[in-house]
């Protein structure tokens, strides 16, 4: 059953982020999912296609699925909107924070749900990121999304955390290159082990290094490997 795309206004994110405080602090409570069609909490859009509550088997999955709803809205004014993005995570609340056979849950960071305003922690968003990725990389976001809607994985934990990044085609390319696995459709072992030469870990701290002197938002991906160290061949 399909529904209409809402959003969030200020009562309803009060509300939302006052229930996961609650939950952090162990109290156990039914997701509030009233506020999503609750017109003191929500407001309805325009020109937006239906959702529906669908199974993921994993962020890419979820990714896919946005990106086909989306991709006839003008999604430019909504990029920093914390009512829709965070209307959207609770919708797939179950998903992203699934509940245990004793009905409690293990709720991540409060912005994992609700757009930080806080421009450092926006990328941390279940939702928005993994529509993000999708709609700029396709399949090549794949071993970044490879993981249950409610993990988030090293890879993506790592690049995340340097937002920038996550804006450089060429990084990610290489990225993707070094550490899919096609064959299961997943990142290759030893990817985020730190015992392993050209880690995640290592890559980023090398990416930070030729930063200084290159510019990592127009480096193509064949100039990227072109200068790559040694110790990223067994990857390749």
């Amino acid at each position: 059953m399909a529904d209409p795309i809402r959003k969030l206004n200020g009562t309803g994110l009060s509300a939302f982020e006052q229930y996961l405080r609650d939950f952090r602090e162990g109290e156990k409570l039914a997701p509030p999912f009233h506020l999503l069609t609750d017109s003191r909490y929500s407001e309805p859009l325009e020109d937006f296609s239906d959702v529906e509550r669908r199974e993921f088997g994993t962020r890419y999955e979820m990714g896919v699925y946005l990106t086909e709803i989306l991709e006839d809205t003008d999604m430019q004014s909504f990029l920093g909107d914390q009512g829709f993005w965070s209307w959207l995570a609770l919708y797939w609340f179950d998903q992203l924070c699934p509940a245990r056979a004793d009905g409690s849950r293990k709720p991540s960071q409060i912005y994992n749900y609700i757009l930080s305003s806080n421009y450092n922690h926006r990328p941390r968003h279940a939702v928005r990121t993994t529509w993000l990725l999708v709609s700029r990389y396709g399949e090549t976001a794949l071993f970044l999304l490879s993981k249950k809607p409610s993990e988030r994985g090293e890879l993506i934990e790592q690049l995340a955390a340097r937002q920038h990044l996550i804006s450089c085609r060429g990084v990610i390319e290489v990225a993707n290159r070094l550490y899919y696995d096609a064959n299961r459709r997943t990142f290759k072992r030893g990817a985020t082990s730190t015992k392993r030469k050209g880690n995640i870990r290592r890559y980023i701290g090398y990416l930070q290094q030729l930063d200084l002197t290159y510019d990592l938002y127009s480096i193509t991906e064949e100039a990227l490997l072109n200068i790559l160290p040694e110790e990223y061949e067994h990857f390749l």
